[in-house]
């Protein structure tokens, strides 16, 4: 099994070094493709350092992530894609752990695991645990609890997904996997307890912890619209919401033990109230 990273960057030289290493030290047969923004720092000296490791690159003005990660997964010929943003890293090993996921389960398509917090200098802060299983209406209003950065998925899966709507640039992640779940079925998605990525926290970072983005609850509308979540209910929504948090704290607490889940839901309660 061959794998393709698509690595889509802008002015991240503090870190993309560390992204790139964190790749090519996984030890298998690895495609990697960076598509930078056309950045103005460090990043292209980076990238030809490593320019014998990369299988594509290309510097240039482009229209933002979607469009830079539609760059990249046209180049991308490997039998297992992922996505990594260049100021975050995968974990050691995580790569042979999706092999013999796929090999012993070859039936399922994504694979999908836990992830760490990481902070400016690669210290683990905290630690999240993926959702067991991908559920729907609910993720609309709460989150699949999964992060593509600890998420592999088989070529053709993203053949049938198309490519991501260049439109959207916050939520271009959750469009993905809402058109996973419900166009190819929760079926093909398996989940392990191994962390596979580091999602680093930092001053510049384009998804902050403390807030939701206007233009991320902009376009959380425009996906209501696309998969008719729009068309439910408001009680049905609280509902939802209601069995997610209950769902979300046991699942939280099992793995990680109560206090995790306490600091986890606090933290989602305090961001949605500061933008309410």
């Amino acid at each position: 099994m061959r794998f393709s990273i698509v690595i889509p960057s802008y002015n991240q030289g503090e870190f993309l070094e560390r992204t790139l290493l964190s790749v090519i030290n996984q030890g298998v047969e690895t495609e990697i493709i960076v598509i930078d923004g056309g950045s103005t720092d460090n990043s292209v000296e980076i990238i030809k350092k490593y320019e014998d490791k990369i299988a594509y690159w290309v510097s240039e003005k482009d229209r933002g992530q979607s469009h830079a990660l539609n760059k990249g997964f046209a180049h991308a010929t490997g039998d297992i894609f992922g996505w990594q943003n260049s100021d975050d890293v995968y974990m050691p090993g995580a790569f042979k752990k999706v092999q013999e996921v796929f090999e012993k389960f070859p039936d399922k398509k994504i694979v999908y695991g836990n992830w760490y917090e990481i902070d400016e200098n690669d210290n683990v802060i905290d630690k999240t645990y993926s959702a067991p299983k991908p559920r729907v209406p609910h993720f609309s209003y709460e989150g699949f609890d999964s992060n593509l950065q600890s998420m592999f998925w088989k070529k053709e899966v993203f053949e049938k997904f198309g490519a991501f709507d260049e439109n959207l640039h916050q939520l271009m992640d959750s469009d993905f996997l809402f058109s996973l779940i419900l166009n190819q079925g929760p079926d093909i998605f398996i989940k392990t307890d191994f962390f596979f990525g580091g999602f680093r926290r930092h001053e510049n970072q384009k998804t902050k912890r403390e807030r939701i983005d206007k233009r991320a609850v902009d376009e959380q509308k425009v996906l209501d619209e696309k998969y008719g979540f729009s068309k439910i209910g408001f009680l049905a929504r609280e509902f939802y919401k209601i069995r997610y948090v209950f769902s979300k704290f046991r699942w939280l607490a099992e793995q990680g033990g109560p206090i995790l889940a306490f600091r986890h839901l606090n933290r989602a309660l305090f961001k949605r109230a500061g933008h309410l």
